[in-house]
């Protein structure tokens, strides 16, 4: 039996679900190295690829933090999100460093210790639910049950 592959996106869907343009793919294509091999009209970025580029998105339009500053520990955020199981993802934060990411799952008891240098955090779960809802819209259940019988206009004789 053949093994399972992951989904993967195109370039333009990218871009649609992450809500970075192509410009912005560019430049930091030039600082981080795992995008840099994402070039091409037939790159392909998987779901934590484009978790990456929101969580990267979030650090540099949210928090205005320069690309060029966290750019060895974006490209370890790239890389361990790789290996890391879409699933096991849910109710983690992303912790980067200028040099280092790390993600740690948020528990009944909190993050846990504190880190030890300046560090920036990012929960993953706004961003993993805004790109399910990209993907698979929800539709909405109508809040009245469907009649049996539809309605039909009667004409009065007035």
């Amino acid at each position: 039996m053949s093994a399972v592959t992951a989904i993967q996106y195109t370039q333009d869907q990218m871009r649609t679900l992450t809500g970075v343009s192509a410009e912005t793919v560019r430049h930091w294509r030039k600082t981080v190295p795992y995008l840099a091999s994402k070039t091409g009209k037939a790159a392909r970025f998987t779901f934590a690829d484009l978790l990456g580029l929101a969580v990267t998105n979030e650090l540099v339009s949210s928090l205005g933090v320069h690309i060029a500053t966290v750019s060895v520990g974006v490209d370890a955020l790239f890389r361990l999100l790789s290996t890391s199981g879409a699933l096991a993802l849910n109710g983690s934060v992303a912790f980067v460093t200028p040099t280092s990411a790390n993600l740690c799952d948020i528990g009944p008891e909190g993050v846990g210790p504190a880190p030890a240098q300046p560090t920036l955090v990012i929960p993953l779960d706004p961003l993993i639910m805004r790109l399910q809802q990209h993907m698979l819209p929800i539709v909405p259940t109508p809040s009245q049950a469907a009649l049996p019988f539809p309605p039909e206009a009667i004409r009065s004789r007035a």
